[in-house]
């Protein structure tokens, strides 16, 4: 078993970007009721996971084509990339790897909350990777909600649908009476182990085309319930 530096290093720098996030849900009383100034920490996590799987969408793509001999020109085209989501992240490593369609064709599951409807409390679901790409692209527009301060993400909210098509904030959100929608620490902690998922799953696929593999043990998981 191998290690690369330049592939692994990238897995490495993910799990750092991820530290805050981690820490900010630990912060979490994860008790039922109004969660007061702790409502702040969700869209706070969103933010910081969605902002570290970015960077690592770009750096590991990167390192990959480096890998494989390509210039520095050709890299900066090939990862020109605005707001990557889990879905493009496969996208793009597939056209420069063809072959790991296959190998995701058959994609472990990820456990995740749902978003329940009013009055019901979110459970513990399983979602293939097409769902988690589907989901993904819909905490990508709660982000640019947050970012362009169309919403706060503290509060129960209503949320501005996308520009371009695709799924809108609130369908990966929960859903409060008048229209409104809410993030959640259980809305965050999904956001976070559909982007953790998805990055390992086209990132271990595009190692194993390289013929290497790739350690996650440093990257956190985001556990769907807290440790007892």
């Amino acid at each position: 078993m191998s290690f690369p530096v330049v592939q692994q290093d990238s897995v490495n720098r993910f799990a750092r970007a991820l530290e805050v996030p981690r820490r900010l849900v630990s912060l979490h009383p994860r008790t039922p009721g109004n969660a007061g100034n702790f409502s702040a920490l969700p869209p706070a996590v969103v933010l910081g996971v969605i902002s570290a799987f970015e960077g690592f969408v770009e750096d590991f793509l990167a390192t990959a084509l480096h890998q494989r001999g390509y210039g520095l020109g050709q890299i900066a085209r090939r990862t020109a990339m605005n707001n990557p989501t889990v879905a493009e992240f496969r996208r793009r490593c597939a056209g420069e790897f063809p072959a790991i369609n296959a190998r995701l064709a058959d994609a472990p599951a990820v456990r995740v909350w749902s978003a329940p409807g009013i009055g019901r409390r979110p459970e513990i679901e399983t979602i293939d990777l097409p769902e988690a790409e589907r989901r993904g692209d819909g905490w990508m527009q709660v982000r640019h909600c947050l970012a362009h301060g169309l919403v706060s993400g503290w509060r129960s909210e209503v949320w501005p649908g996308p520009l371009r098509g695709g799924p809108a904030a609130s369908s990966v959100l929960r859903p409060r009476p008048g229209g409104r929608h809410a993030i959640g620490l259980t809305g965050a902690i999904t956001c976070a182990r559909i982007h953790l998922h998805g990055a390992r799953l086209t990132a271990d696929a595009v190692a194993a085309e390289l013929e290497t593999t790739l350690s996650w043990d440093a990257v956190p998981d985001f556990a769907l319930e807290k440790a007892s």
